[in-house]
């Protein structure tokens, strides 16, 4: 009698691979294929097949969490006008606003374009 294999078959891999491709960033891409396929090992080869489905089917989802960290959810209103949008792509003026979370916390915003301040002291304003 042989011990049971705790290698990766090569679909599972493949899936994982092909599903962490599908990542924003190279450094988001290399380190999620290092942990889909560290997660394979020891499992059966059903559950590998099983887990780089699950994977590839939730890839949207890791993507979406991934790429939205500097930016608010959009909530839909009147649009903002071209000026201030301009403004805001292009001339990095931001329209800061204060605004509170579900809890009272306070944090600032633009209330333009959905961006957080990198640097909390000017916003924008001279320091002199």
């Amino acid at each position: 009698m042989s011990a049971p294999r705790d290698d990766v078959i090569g679909a599972a891999r493949l899936a994982v691979q092909c599903a962490a491709r599908l990542l924003p960033t190279p450094a988001d891409r290399r380190r999620y294929q290092a942990e889909f396929v560290a997660e394979l090992y020891g499992m059966p080869a059903g559950a590998q097949l099983r887990h780089a489905t699950g994977v590839l089917a939730q890839v949207h989802a890791l993507r979406t969490s991934l790429g939205s960290t500097d930016r608010l959810p959009v909530v839909l209103g009147p649009p903002a006008p071209a000026s201030r949008r301009f403004l805001c792509r292009y001339l990095r003026w931001h329209n800061w606003r204060t605004f509170r979370t579900d809890d009272g916390a306070r944090y600032s915003a633009c209330a333009v374009c959905g961006r957080f301040p990198t640097d909390t002291v000017s916003r924008n304003s001279f320091i002199g």
